[in-house]
């Protein structure tokens, strides 16, 4: 039997097509071995990463991208708390970092573009006679609300509430809290309207 050279590049991306889906459906699984608490019906991306996954759950049918991390730290106990909960049917793009000391929470049906970076930690640099790196670290929780939209490069810093039906543009640094279904965007984020009004 001839095949051609067009059936056989098609043949060869059918089977590279399944290949990849198979390992976006098993990887989730192998991620369970670091301790994380993973739902049902996930996909992940290749080398998503998990420091300490025994801190970080991530609910049903999510959509991890490829080189996203979970930075959590060991030095709590590992009963009964999770310092990163990602709700279900949620996507993270590629190349996000989620870095908690505390508690980061991200509801259902949320979307962050690649390269996003959220945090729960900041550096105390309050005293002036003492040097930065040597005062410590402050810790206030992120709550990321149902059906927020984040868009790409966006920085969300310690302490920032994301009401739901929110939408945040791309490049933004979130330093305080939006309310629900608002428009923001720029550095500072600030609201620019309500989500459905006109400008």
């Amino acid at each position: 039997m001839n095949i051609s050279g067009l059936d056989h590049y098609r043949i060869r991306g059918g089977l590279e097509r399944r290949l990849k889906l198979l390992l976006q459906r098993t990887r989730p699984f192998v991620c369970k071995f670091t301790g994380a608490n993973i739902g049902q019906r996930c996909s992940f991306g290749k080398a998503v990463s998990f420091t300490y996954g025994w801190r970080t759950s991530i609910g049903a049918d999510c959509v991890i991208d490829d080189f996203v991390e979970f930075k959590t730290p060991t030095c709590h106990d590992k009963q009964n708390q999770f310092n990163i909960i990602v709700g279900d049917n949620t996507f993270i793009g590629r190349g996000t970092i989620i870095d908690s000391n505390l508690s980061v929470t991200i509801g259902r049906d949320v979307l962050i573009a690649p390269f996003c970076f959220i945090t729960d930690t900041e550096y105390d640099f309050n005293d002036l006679s003492t040097p930065i790196y040597a005062q410590g670290w402050l810790y206030k929780p992120v709550i990321i609300e149902d059906n927020v939209w984040i868009g790409a490069h966006t920085v969300i810093i310690a302490g920032v509430r994301i009401g739901h039906g929110s939408v945040i543009g791309a490049n933004s640094t979130v330093t305080r809290d939006i309310p629900p279904n608002s428009v923001a965007y720029g550095n500072p984020a600030r609201v620019i309207k309500a989500r459905g009004a006109k400008l």
